[in-house]
């Protein structure tokens, strides 16, 4: 797959623009031959897959990204548009969405058990409450598709239906309304709201939830951010999370960001860090991920 549809070539120079790094410290920093990296840039020899992969893992470390979605915006228009038109598309978006998001949150279901759960299949040796996981999420993206259109807005009540069906079924976890209790996370650097801030707390994100200026990504990045901080319910706050990024990302004309599953610990170490005001992992985190709803998109 050719990521994000920057050449390797074009990956090093962007590496060398924005670091000032010299040819001589990036062979050392991927661990080749001064040659190696000189046969690259200037005589179009293709990295060995495995060097490819670690010149993309250098990209995305050092490289803003925000350019780069941007100007894939400009080349893939309508991705909303897309993704209603085309039926295929959108059933492989159900699923990798589904799939990926609820792994995040610790479900053992496979892409292929996942598949057979959205097909209404039977799913061997899986409780019922991870297949009713699968189809509760897969339901709640065809709502949010069927609400979306450019310039969207995000109301409570549209939140709060997310969670309802997020939850369907899960009535310990009170579906469509905010928590009346404590949560408590593992790891968490930063006091969760009480039950008693969260309605105020919501309400200031969605005052401004709908106003993007002039820096759409980094906004809706933070706002993600924001969101998992106050953590509104007592269950399924990363899978409602996740829904309302996609509907700000499509409703802007951007494709979807997908977080995967083996990003999972990069994507909680990126929204700890906004515990203490750094957020720039969080806006490549997601710059990534809607990369990778472009592949999706394109089928590349």
């Amino acid at each position: 797959m050719k990521s994000y549809y920057l050449s390797d070539q074009e990956k090093l120079e962007r590496i060398i623009r924005s670091t000032g790094v010299s040819r001589s410290e990036l062979a050392r920093n991927l661990e080749v031959s001064y040659k190696t990296v000189y046969r690259w840039l200037d005589q179009g020899v293709l990295p060995h897959p495995a060097q490819s992969k670690d010149i993309d893992q250098l990209f995305k470390e050092h490289v803003d990204l925000t350019g780069v979605v941007l100007k894939m915006q400009k080349q893939l228009k309508h991705p909303l548009k897309a993704l209603k038109a085309n039926p295929q598309l959108r059933e492989q978006f159900f699923l990798q969405m589904t799939y990926h998001s609820n792994a995040i949150e610790g479900s053992r279901m496979t892409i292929k058990e996942t598949e057979r759960a959205l097909e209404g299949k039977q799913v061997k040796g899986k409780e019922l409450f991870e297949v009713l996981e699968a189809v509760n999420h897969r339901n709640a993206l065809e709502f949010l598709l069927n609400n979306l259109r450019p310039g969207f807005r995000i109301e409570r009540e549209f939140i709060l239906k997310l969670h309802q069906i997020v939850m369907y079924n899960f009535n310990d976890k009170l579906p469509g309304r905010y928590r009346t209790g404590g949560v408590n996370l593992t790891n968490a650097e930063k006091a969760l709201p009480s039950a008693q801030e969260v309605p105020l707390k919501m309400g200031k994100l969605l005052k401004n939830i709908n106003h993007y200026g002039h820096a759409p990504i980094k906004k809706i990045a933070l706002d993600h951010y924001e969101f998992e901080a106050i953590h509104p319910f007592f269950d399924g706050n990363g899978r409602v999370g996740r829904l309302l990024m996609i509907a700000q990302l499509l409703s802007k004309g951007f494709a979807p960001a997908i977080i995967h599953i083996e990003d999972r610990y990069k994507y909680y170490m990126a929204l700890s860090k906004g515990d203490f005001g750094d957020f720039k992992n969080i806006v490549q985190m997601v710059c990534e991920s809607i990369l990778k709803g472009y592949e999706l998109l394109t089928g590349k």
